[in-house]
């Protein structure tokens, strides 16, 4: 099953997710931090925390004291860790030139390296901000994605960057609009979701 074979049948499926959620850029970035090793009602509540003191800009995030903001953060845990990844990026984004809560487009081929450059911030967050703030065509490798492919008989997908050297194997990312890469990957995450609670894929490999 190609790639456009199975995001019609994810799309069938479950129908369009419309993700990334978020009210900006930048808090979309923060989420992205945020929901590492958590789950996603936690990071609500911290975003929701942020929001109320103003605090979802790089302009203001930047200059906030960490043990504040970790104090802030507290609900989606690893708090020291996420905090400081939450600092450095703030510094990052001011520091092009972006106070604001959103950022525009970019077509910098070296935006992923200077993500990854960034503490806190690896291989799949630095792709997940460039799909869904910087507008950077690219496909998430995350656990979901590679168990789901190596159920379709794919191979070379024992980590993330692993997977990632082998895209053109699988997705030609030209044969899909920016808009679509966010909903595959929003719904890979569906499908894994599911695939957890019916134990396997079977329930979409052989619909």
């Amino acid at each position: 099953m190609g790639a456009l074979e199975l995001f019609d049948r994810l799309l069938g499926r479950y129908g369009r997710q419309d993700w990334w959620p978020a009210e900006s850029d930048f808090e979309m970035m923060v989420g992205s931090i945020l929901v590492q090793h958590t789950a996603w009602g936690n990071v609500s509540l911290s975003l929701d925390r942020l929001r109320a003191e103003d605090l979802l800009n790089p302009g203001a995030m930047a200059g906030v004291e960490p043990d504040r903001l970790q104090h802030l953060i507290r609900h989606s845990g690893f708090m020291k860790a996420k905090a400081r990844a939450l600092l450095g990026l703030s510094a990052w984004l001011v520091g092009r030139g972006t106070a604001g809560a959103d950022v525009e487009a970019s077509d910098d081929p070296g935006l992923r390296d200077q993500l990854i450059s960034l503490p806190g911030i690896g291989p799949e967050t630095a792709d997940v901000i460039r799909l869904y703030a910087f507008d950077q065509k690219c496909f998430i490798w995350d656990t979901y994605a590679r168990r789901l492919l190596g159920e379709l008989g794919y191979d070379h997908l024992g980590d993330y960057e692993q997977a990632r050297r082998h895209e053109e194997g699988f997705i030609d990312l030209d044969s899909f609009g920016l808009d679509d890469l966010c909903e595959f990957h929003g719904l890979i995450v569906a499908a894994g979701k599911e695939a957890g609670r019916q134990g396997g894929w079977d329930f979409l490999l052989h619909e």
